[in-house]
């Protein structure tokens, strides 16, 4: 994959030129490809930052919500173009992100945003395991997304020890047992490096997409199974808080 390049968007005008970008780009193979970061990133957190990948464009835009608060979802307000709300709402209109959770519980309880038409690259991995290995037992792991970008990407030689390196200085960032703090994320002026951080997961998510999804073809009984579950992850959001714990760790069925 070539280098994804990215734009900051922390003014009104810029979203407006963002959202004028995005709004006619193909919904298949699905364009965006979205990621959440913030302190305790949850109902109980903030989002400080969304990433969210364009891949016909191959940019990045990154949001910092942190600036623009919920004009970053409600502007523009006037009808004549979509705002950010309607199209994460949109049932039509494909978001893909990688283990929903954190992130739909953040939009629903702290802006009012109920995700919808979601594709949950994180339970799309589990599928294709449970294709390649069989039925799964009880107590199978979900799987990171470092690891299924390290074994999925199709990222090899230097470029995979590339990664490795910037997702060790990324953790030395806001990783507290490294010396980090999420707290990162939510100063400003943002710092490069941690811009740099937001931009290099997303940017592997449309790779991963296209793996699963073609592995998956034509297995309806497994496609089924991943729809109801991000369904139901996207249903916790609504429901009273349970903190995060080993039990996130486990498969979806």
């Amino acid at each position: 994959m070539s280098a994804s390049r990215y734009t900051l968007v922390d003014t009104l005008p810029a979203l407006a030129t963002m959202l004028r970008a995005i709004s006619d780009i193909p919904n298949y193979p699905p364009s965006l490809y979205i990621d959440l970061e913030g302190e305790t990133l949850g109902r109980e957190g903030n989002i400080a930052i969304m990433q969210l990948h364009a891949l016909p464009q191959n940019r990045t835009y990154v949001l910092d919500i942190t600036t623009l608060g919920w004009g970053a979802f409600t502007s523009p307000e006037n009808g004549k173009t979509k705002n950010l709300k309607t199209i994460l709402e949109s049932p039509s209109i494909t978001k893909c992100l990688f283990d929903v959770r954190n992130d739909s519980d953040a939009l629903f309880n702290l802006y009012d945003i109920s995700l919808q038409g979601v594709q949950d690259i994180q339970v799309m991995n589990y599928a294709v395991r449970e294709a390649r290995n069989g039925v799964f037992r009880r107590g199978n792991l979900v799987m990171g997304l470092a690891k299924c970008i390290a074994t999925d990407s199709g990222l090899g030689g230097d470029a995979l020890a590339e990664f490795w390196r910037k997702k060790r200085e990324g953790g030395k960032i806001f990783n507290p047992q490294l010396g980090g703090s999420y707290a990162v994320f939510s100063e400003r002026p943002l710092r490069e490096d941690v811009i740099e951080y937001c931009v290099g997961d997303v940017v592997h998510l449309p790779t991963l997409w296209r793996k699963y999804n073609g592995i998956l073809e034509g297995e309806g009984r497994l496609r089924n199974k991943v729809q109801s579950a991000t369904l139901g992850r996207l249903e916790e959001a609504k429901r009273p808080y349970v903190p995060g714990g080993k039990w996130k760790t486990y498969g979806p069925w």
